[in-house]
């Protein structure tokens, strides 16, 4: 298996710091329950709306695995959710993102081809950045052994959106060649990368 490990940049440090004083967003957990950490947006703006706060455990429903997240990604939907410049925003305070990877936890009742333990990567329809997250197994995919979690966590959003483009989109087929115009960012560099 890859090392593991991600340290923190100044700016987060910073940011985490600054804001650790404040008050919390939106606690939503009883004084017996379970917590756990997770970002919170609690309005749309600049990094100053993003808090870590603490919120009750989700528990996995049916059909649904609960992993401990190890790494998040960061995509430009991201940026343009916590900005408010998408059609429909959802109303605020949430916990943001869209993809991240861990270890799971818990299974729930009608679900398989899971074992609590498993290093696995999630799509999520918000709520990836938090420390644990539950979500449905169709969303839900085992990593490669050599792959980290790092990795794994900037991987799904990314290849998904240069595979549907290039396959989909584009109707790429054997023997044809591609352009790839403004090369930048992540999906373009994506789509550079050998099976």
């Amino acid at each position: 298996m890859a090392k593991e490990g991600v340290d923190m940049t100044g700016e987060t440090e910073y940011m985490i710091d600054r804001n650790a004083g404040k008050e919390a967003v939106n606690v939503e957990s009883p004084s017996n329950a379970k917590e756990m950490r997770a970002v919170v947006l609690a309005g749309f703006g600049g990094l100053n709306k993003l808090r870590v706060t603490k919120k009750a455990m989700p528990e996995p429903q049916d059909g649904e695995v609960k992993i401990r997240v190890k790494a998040c990604g960061l995509n430009f939907l991201d940026l343009m959710v916590r900005q408010g410049n998408i059609d429909n925003p959802p109303k605020t305070p949430l916990v943001p993102g869209f993809e991240c990877c861990g270890i799971v936890e818990s299974v729930a009742e009608n679900t398989h081809g899971f074992e609590i333990g498993d290093r696995v990567m999630a799509f999520m329809n918000y709520n990836a950045w938090a420390e644990v997250v539950c979500t449905p197994v169709d969303f839900v995919y085992k990593m490669p052994d050599d792959m980290t979690f790092t990795e794994a966590a900037a991987f799904s959003l990314n290849f998904v959106a240069a595979y549907m483009m290039l396959f989909e989109v584009a109707s790429l087929r054997e023997g044809m060649s591609v352009l790839v115009h403004s090369a930048g960012g992540a999906v373009v560099s994506t789509k550079g990368m050998k099976k």
